[in-house]
């Protein structure tokens, strides 16, 4: 649990919902499926939002295929090898195995539980959709599981676009010059058109956020003290939300690192605790503090407002209970389980 994919992994489960890093991420719902921070300025002031910026026009990929280089490509692609497999007949990871994604249908692999936001696309992943999806994920489909903000630059996305043509039996064919023409015209008649009126502005902001410590109760409702929960606490059910988070996580003493490090014995060990696991800047400046059950208490209601920077995206685990039940179970991750607080 140190950091987001850190512990957030445990809640990454439990929260799961986040996970996951760069085109990793940016493949993510598609090839899966932005971490937000909010908040008003600090001194109480009431600002008025401005209206948010109509989408530009997304530039084509068709005219950059047949010149993109597809060994950049798979680097780049390499990074999403923690959550993705590539090769034919592999399993699923937290994302679905991406052979065959080119001109595939939206939500191609079987078995495979995509967002609502991806499997109702009906339409086949071609390059351009590819593109649009990997230059904004949540413009492109709205309720994505993807967080990844998107890559901007249509040169990266070519390179990545022709790497995954590669991974298929028959390569889709290179678009023709009739394709390539029709997309450049369609790029430029977008952006000759007047940009959209806009939106009223919204509504004076609102008081600024409580402190990091404070944070608990704001997110999962007046709660009663860690101590008293813990001792109504289901380990079991613990058990049972923890499980949700093994695609990232271990929990025995000694497994692995995965996407996330191994949990066993998180509570009473410092922040970002396995030295073999690479934590974010912001989880790791905190190795001097233990995982108390406050701390685990407070970064599991809200990892953001707890650990500005982390790379935890999850909203947080709401509910007090279900957060006591949670850290119960870690609690049991223990040659020497720590002592329940009085």
């Amino acid at each position: 649990m140190a950091s987001s994919l850190e512990f957030n992994k445990i809640i990454g489960a439990v929260l799961l919902a986040g996970m996951v890093a760069l085109v990793s991420g940016l493949l993510a719902d598609h090839l899966v499926g932005g971490s937000h921070e909010g908040g008003a300025p600090a001194g109480g002031e009431a600002v008025v939002a401005s209206a948010p910026t109509p989408a530009a026009p997304i530039e084509p990929v068709l005219p950059l295929l047949a010149a993109a280089d597809v060994a950049a490509g798979q680097k780049i692609a390499q990074k999403c090898a923690q959550c993705h497999s590539f090769g034919k007949g592999e399993a699923a990871k937290v994302g679905p195995n991406l052979w065959g994604i080119v001109n595939n249908k939206h939500g191609h692999m079987e078995g495979y539980a995509y967002s609502k936001a991806i499997s109702s696309i009906d339409k086949p992943s071609g390059y351009e959709e590819l593109s649009h999806f990997i230059a904004s994920p949540k413009a492109y489909a709205p309720g994505t599981k993807m967080t990844f903000a998107g890559l901007p630059k249509v040169e990266d996305r070519a390179e990545v676009i022709a790497w995954l043509r590669t991974l298929a039996d028959t390569p889709a064919p290179l678009p023709d010059q009739a394709a390539i023409d029709a997309a450049k015209k369609a790029y430029e008649e977008a952006k000759a058109k007047p940009a959209a009126a806009p939106a009223p502005a919204a509504a004076p902001a609102a008081a600024p956020a409580a402190p990091a410590a404070t944070q608990t109760a704001a997110a999962g409702g007046a709660a009663a003290p860690i101590a008293e929960r813990l001792a109504k606490a289901d380990l079991a059910a613990g058990q049972k939300a923890a499980q949700k988070c093994v695609a990232c996580h271990s929990f025995d003493k000694g497994g692995p690192n995965k996407v996330g490090p191994n949990q066993w014995g998180i509570l009473g060990a410092p922040h970002a605790h396995k030295e073999d696991y690479n934590y974010s800047k912001a989880m790791s400046a905190l190795h001097d503090k233990p995982w108390t059950y406050e701390a685990l208490d407070q970064f599991i209601a809200a990892p953001q407002a707890t650990v500005p920077g982390t790379k935890m995206t999850f909203a947080g685990v709401k509910k007090p209970e279900e957060r006591a039940d949670i850290i119960l179970y870690l609690r049991s991750l223990s040659d020497t389980p720590q002592p329940l607080p009085q």
